[in-house]
């Protein structure tokens, strides 16, 4: 199968293995994310209950912003077959949302699942000053791939649990007294049970066979043929997924609501919002958005002012998180990149400015200023070549 560059060196399924009996369907998510034309960094749904969903994330650099989210949101970097890529070491920050301070860190790898609690920042790969993007020889850059367990509006946590794995104590550091929640998992070896849970819905660690009771999902840790490891498979209720080849699952269900039917992304790449960036659109700084000025800094920054503050922004990082604003349907939550330039649409309303300095927008000014700004403050010979 033709794939995505990035993910030359994955194992994927072969492309003869026989279907599952109706009414069950499967896709395998590594599969999802080695499709040409797909976006990195990019929250793609792939299972939905209720409120709760499931979304397929790839990612070869650092993301580009800390993230406060509308419920707790469970990460699990996944496996890729790639033995290089599997033991490379991941690192997120939480931080207060108010300030943005660090408040801890937690060291995970392939394999680990880890809590990204409602109310903190969290900020995976978060760089230091001066902030620079990583250089990669021609044909050289490689993706790894996560998959993300959150609610697609405002959920408040409810009891879950909350542990750091016998032996993993130093990889979970804390800097206040008390410490944001934390969770770091590895699945491999977790008990059998939930593991993880946001409003009714949960994921459970499990062997087969899998019968929800008002369908789910299955997702494959462990496997041998025919099935295979990151196989996502839908099971309706009153069905039944006798589970052969797979040693360890997670279960993604509710007993509140019914699984929905797989989405349209298992067919389809999401479209971009708008075309990506070259020179030929190029916009001109300074830009006005209100009370929000932008304008130039030198070759890597952007001077940003609003409502007297003021702070000095990299502009590789602002235009990538632009881009994915207008990428997710302006649905984000809350996120902020270096130098504090923050975006908002916590409570239905559309702010764009700095942490603290914000401007409210509606959503068809949004739409135009996000992609004016996106386009104005690329360093020169950027692309937007993460699709």
């Amino acid at each position: 199968m033709e794939r995505h560059p990035i993910t030359q060196s994955w194992a994927l399924p072969p492309n003869d293995r026989a279907l599952l009996p109706l009414p069950l369907a499967r896709t395998n998510v590594r599969a999802l994310a080695a499709r040409p034309g797909r976006f990195e960094h990019h929250l793609v749904v792939v299972a939905r209950i209720g409120d709760a969903q499931l979304e397929q994330a790839t990612a070869s650099e650092p993301l580009y912003f800390a993230h406060a989210n509308v419920s707790d949101e469970y990460a699990l970097p996944l496996t890729t077959g790639d033995a290089m890529l599997d033991a490379f070491p991941f690192r997120v920050f939480l931080s207060d949302a108010e300030t943005g301070a660090d408040a801890a860190r937690i060291n995970h790898r392939a394999g680990d699942l880890v809590l990204h609690p409602h109310g903190w920042l969290h900020w995976p790969g978060k760089l230091r000053a001066p902030f620079a993007p990583p250089a990669f020889p021609p044909g050289a850059r490689r993706g790894v791939l996560s998959l993300v367990f959150c609610a697609s509006r405002e959920t408040p946590p409810r009891e879950r649990p909350l542990f750091v794995a016998e032996g993993r104590e130093s990889d979970a550091k804390a800097y206040v007294d008390p410490p944001p929640p934390m969770l770091l998992a590895p699945l491999e070896s977790a008990a059998l049970g939930t593991i993880a849970r946001v409003g009714d819905a949960t994921l459970t660690v499990a062997a087969p066979p899998f019968a929800p009771a008002r369908g789910g999902y299955v997702f494959v840790l462990e496997a041998s043929a025919p099935a295979f490891a990151c196989d996502l498979v839908y099971v309706p209720a009153g069905a039944r997924y006798e589970g052969e080849g797979v040693a360890r699952a997670l279960v993604f269900e509710s007993p509140a609501a019914g699984a929905e039917p797989p989405p349209a992304s298992w067919a389809e790449v999401p479209a971009p919002p708008f075309a990506p960036f070259d020179e030929q659109t190029r916009g001109a700084l300074p830009l006005r958005i209100g009370a929000l000025e932008v304008s130039e800094a030198g070759e890597h920054e952007v001077e940003v002012r609003v409502s007297g503050a003021s702070a000095r922004v990299p502009r590789y990082w602002l235009a990538r998180m632009l881009f994915r604003l207008a990428l997710h349907g302006y649905a984000l939550g809350y996120v902020e990149t270096y130098g504090g330039f923050a975006y908002d649409d916590r409570g239905g309303s559309f702010r764009l400015g700095l942490r603290g300095a914000m401007v409210e927008l509606s959503r068809r000014e949004l739409e135009a200023s996000v992609e004016a700004l996106y386009r104005a403050v690329a360093p020169r010979g950027y692309t937007e070549d993460l699709r």
